[in-house]
C-alpha cells in the first residue's frame, strides 16, 4: 500500500515538472510582442497613408478650382471660422508660440 502511494506522487511530480518544462513561456510571449509590435507598426503606416492620400484628395480639389473659386473657398472658409469663434489671437502670442 506504501509503495503505491508514493508511485502516484512521484507520477504526479514527474507531470507537473514535464509540463512545466515543455510550456516554452519566454518564446511564445516573445513571439507574441513581437507579432503585436508589427501589427502596431502597420496600422500606424496605414493611418499615415490614409491622412496622406486625404491631403492630396484636398490639393488637387483646390488645384482643379479656377482663380474666382479659390477667393470665394477662401473667404468663405474665414466667415465660418468666424461664426464658429476661431479666433486668432494677439499677433505677439501667434508669433512667439511654440509649435
Amino acid at each position: 500500500m506504501r509503495l503505491k502511494k508514493w508511485t502516484y506522487l512521484l507520477f504526479a511530480i514527474f507531470m507537473v515538472v514535464s509540463v512545466d518544462a515543455c510550456a516554452q513561456k519566454g518564446n511564445a510571449s516573445k513571439q507574441v510582442k513581437q507579432r503585436e509590435k508589427m501589427l502596431e507598426k502597420q496600422k500606424e503606416e496605414k493611418e499615415k497613408a490614409q491622412e496622406k492620400s486625404i491631403e492630396e484628395g484636398k490639393k488637387r480639389h483646390m488645384n482643379i478650382q479656377t482663380k474666382a473659386t479659390k477667393k470665394r473657398m477662401k473667404r468663405t472658409a474665414k466667415k465660418a471660422a468666424k461664426a464658429r469663434g476661431e479666433k486668432k489671437g494677439f499677433f505677439l502670442f501667434r508669433i512667439f508660440k511654440k509649435n
